[in-house]
């Protein structure tokens, strides 16, 4: 038998893809249409997820507005409760140094003996504070601690060291200074055997400070004058 080849004559040395040049201008609109659809195609992904991010961007502004609007609202409650614990803060170190004026000046009135005059009394918290009819002392400023200047006059010079042994037993009293202690001249003595400031006649008069524990007190002075007896 003679052998015959199957094989089409246009095909058996090229191989089974057509060539080129034989392309109808159907493949070509063929191949136009695949390459626009492949455009459109990544056009329509491209725009998907421009507009996906788009739109999670404006999720994020908006949560970032709530949480700007949350934050102003909880600035004004950080703003009272820091206000709230300066003015907290003063009031506890007004009533950490607070001093008991009222408390030292009872005291005074029962330890000052019946035959001794008080002609002035100032009480200030510390020597940087001054007071009205005040002695003036220059021993006020020994000590940085609450104070009374007393300036009066008694009997004789020993009712002035009992004076001042009586001041020591004031609670809290550190420290009692006498400044000076004059006797009365016969000048300044009256009539009724009295001087003219009601202090006994040729009785000393005297200047003292009477310190209390450092450390205590408020802004500001007391001051009295008159006779105490």
């Amino acid at each position: 038998m003679r052998a015959v080849n199957l094989i089409p004559r246009d095909a058996r040395r090229g191989g089974m893809t057509p060539s080129l040049g034989k392309l109808g201008a159907s493949h070509a609109v063929i191949a136009l249409l695949v390459v626009a659809l492949g455009f459109v195609t990544m056009y329509v992904l491209a725009t998907n997820t421009v507009s996906k991010r788009q739109s999670q961007l404006a999720g994020l502004k908006q949560q970032v507005t709530s949480m700007q609007a949350q934050v102003a609202r909880l600035n004004s409650y950080a703003q009272f409760e820091k206000l709230a614990q300066q003015r907290a803060q003063t009031v506890r170190e007004i009533a950490t140094s607070r001093f008991d004026w009222y408390g030292a000046l009872s005291d005074l009135s029962k330890v000052v003996p019946a035959n001794t005059s008080l002609q002035s009394l100032v009480a200030t918290v510390s020597p940087t504070v001054s007071g009205a009819g005040g002695s003036g002392s220059s021993v006020r400023g020994d000590i940085s601690a609450p104070a009374f200047e007393l300036k009066g006059c008694t009997g004789s010079q020993d009712e002035v060291a009992q004076l001042m042994s009586q001041l020591r037993v004031i609670n809290g009293v550190t420290r009692v200074t006498l400044e000076d202690s004059t006797a009365a001249t016969s000048t300044s003595t009256g009539s009724s055997g009295g001087s003219a400031s009601g202090c006994p006649a040729h009785g000393p008069s005297f200047d003292m400070v009477v310190f209390f524990q450092p450390g205590a007190g408020v802004l500001g002075s007391t001051s009295t004058t008159g006779s105490t007896k």
